[in-house]
């Protein structure tokens, strides 16, 4: 006689209950199994989705930052055509956001063209941001066959006045 058959057989007498809290008891332990297996199975993937999302705020976030300060040095070298490179990159590194600037800053590269002083008024400049995101990332890439980004661009182009 299995289990099912024996409780089915005490659940009848209602005096047994000691014997019946057992039979229920056995049921749900039955299926605690599937329902831990189940529970695995789907934090897993939870975890996987919400590692991903993490990832590619962070890149967003560099993303931002790196254009952000293109767009800040280009406006500071137009406002100020005397300034030389050093001055120039070294006021963008000041300004940066704390996602780029953290550590030694070998990262960041920052590029001027044309690298000459004084520039001429009405001519262009081009201030071009590379960020280097190796060891900002958390998850291995490529990562279930997503890759991603490990270097972050921003250029920007603006005319020199004053």
């Amino acid at each position: 006689m299995d289990d099912v058959e024996r409780c089915s057989k005490l659940t009848l007498r209602r005096s047994n209950w000691p014997a019946r809290y057992w039979c229920m008891r056995a049921r749900t332990t039955r299926e605690g199994g599937q329902s831990l297996i189940e529970f695995a199975i789907t934090l897993t993937l939870a975890l996987m989705v919400l590692g991903v999302t993490i990832q590619f705020a962070i890149i967003g976030d560099a993303a931002l930052a790196v254009t952000q300060l293109a767009r800040t040095g280009a406006r500071y070298a137009a406002f100020n055509p005397k300034y030389d490179y050093s001055t120039i990159s070294g006021y963008m590194r000041t300004v940066a956001s704390p996602t780029i600037s953290e550590g030694s800053g070998a990262d960041l590269k920052i590029i001027l063209t044309p690298n000459v002083t004084p520039r001429a008024i009405g001519s262009s400049i081009k201030v071009s941001v590379v960020y280097n995101l190796r060891g900002k990332l958390f998850l291995p890439n490529p990562f279930l066959g997503i890759s991603f980004p490990t270097t972050l661009s921003g250029i920007e182009t603006t005319m020199i006045s004053r």
